[in-house]
């Protein structure tokens, strides 16, 4: 298992687009993907569930992958994440 939190830079939080870039990549690998805010822990690869953390700007959220493909998994959200800064 793998995990790296990151900061959210981004005015609008992750609202509808930034989560469906998250999901639908999030799909691409096998292993389980979790996005954790505080006390709730969701599937990465549901947009509705990641909608579901209401994740504003300023707000750290952890990435947690676990599987074959973990590593790689977790740098791909990590950079889409960096990569809606202040977007």
């Amino acid at each position: 298992m793998v995990s790296e939190k990151v900061i959210v830079n981004n005015a609008l939080g992750i609202h509808l687009r930034p989560a469906g870039s998250l999901a639908e990549e999030a799909m691409k690998y096998t292993c389980s993907i979790s996005l954790i805010r505080k006390d709730k822990k969701v599937n990465g690869k549901s947009l509705l569930s990641i909608l579901s953390l209401g994740i504003k700007n300023g707000y750290e959220v952890e990435i947690r992958c676990d599987g074959k493909d973990e590593q790689q998994a977790l740098e791909a959200l990590v950079r889409i994440l960096r990569e809606n800064d202040n977007k």
